[in-house]
């Protein structure tokens, strides 16, 4: 997995005790299922605190197609705002029709990818030197498309 993944909550839910060196944190998180084949796990979150339990237990929190309806989409209780107000909507990076991006983003995005700690404001001295000391790996050698994404080559064809 890359360096970005192996950071992610969801790599460190799937994989914690099936690989080595990957754990979830036990004072949050409990595995209460784990299917056969280990193909689903479920996980308890501890430690909710009260006072969200008890907004989104609260039915004028709801947002409902009608009144009394089944069907409510979900919101997040206010004390998540902070963290939600700082999110970053998913947005397909390679989708070049949808144009607008934020250039920097996908830059910081990408360098997370790849490994390497991006800091902003990002230099481009840095990335030069990055790419001058891996000029013999082979990814430095691989086709990129014009969005600055590398594209793997495989060994076994030639072009």
């Amino acid at each position: 997995p890359t360096p970005m993944m192996e950071e992610s909550l969801l790599y460190k839910l799937h994989s914690a005790g099936m690989r080595p060196g990957v754990s979830v944190d036990p004072n949050r998180f409990k595995e209460v299922f784990r299917s056969k084949f280990q193909k689903v796990r479920i996980y308890q979150v501890l430690k909710v605190s009260q006072e969200s339990k008890r907004w989104v237990a609260d039915p004028d929190n709801r947002i409902c197609d009608a009144p009394g309806s089944w069907y409510c989409v979900g919101q997040y209780p206010p004390a998540l705002d902070k963290l939600i107000a700082k999110r970053k909507n998913f947005a397909q990076l390679e989708d070049f029709n949808k144009g607008g991006g934020d250039d920097e983003y996908t830059k910081e995005y990408m360098a997370r990818m790849n490994g390497e700690k991006s800091s902003r404001p990002s230099s481009r001295s840095g990335s030069s030197k990055k790419s001058k000391s891996s000029s013999s790996s082979s990814s430095s050698t691989s086709p990129s498309m014009p969005n600055g994404i590398r594209l793997d080559s495989d060994d076994s064809t030639s072009a």
